[in-house]
């Protein structure tokens, strides 16, 4: 059913676009019109045609996105990141650094602060290029 109304909603939009785009504008656009009356339609009809034929589908167009909106919203199975590793484990999980290391996704090889603190190199400085400018110009 979804994707009848999306494809409904596809052609809805195509002619949506073409139809706006054959209307006459002020400055004369796209316009299929002739500005002489001997034709099948007056220009005065085809305006209030393609007038009447843009509302009807704009009126589709909304219809039918909202009807998307509606099917997509019943459609939608929600699952919770946290939900799934606890039944995973079947322990729950104490925060969400947990939870992702119970699902496997890679968490477990973050450093954490604490680690990140005590591995990081005592001198700072002594890799830096400042650090070895000046020990040049001290030599």
């Amino acid at each position: 059913m979804e994707n009848v109304l999306l494809v409904a909603y596809l052609l809805i939009v195509l002619a949506l676009i073409a139809v706006i785009l054959i209307q006459r504008s002020e400055g004369g656009g796209l316009g299929m019109g002739s500005a002489n009356s001997n034709g099948l339609i007056s220009v005065r009809g085809q305006a209030n045609l393609l007038t009447r034929t843009t509302a009807v589908l704009a009126a589709l167009f909304f219809a039918t996105a909202i009807g998307l909106t509606v099917l997509a919203e019943l459609n939608r199975n929600t699952s919770d990141i946290l939900d799934s590793a606890a039944s995973s484990n079947g322990t729950q999980p104490a925060t969400v650094l947990d939870a992702l290391s119970q699902m496997g996704t890679g968490a477990e090889t973050l450093p954490l602060p604490s680690e990140a603190a005590t591995s990081a190199p005592a001198t700072a400085d002594a890799a830096s290029p400042a650090a070895a400018a000046s020990r040049a110009r001290a030599t």
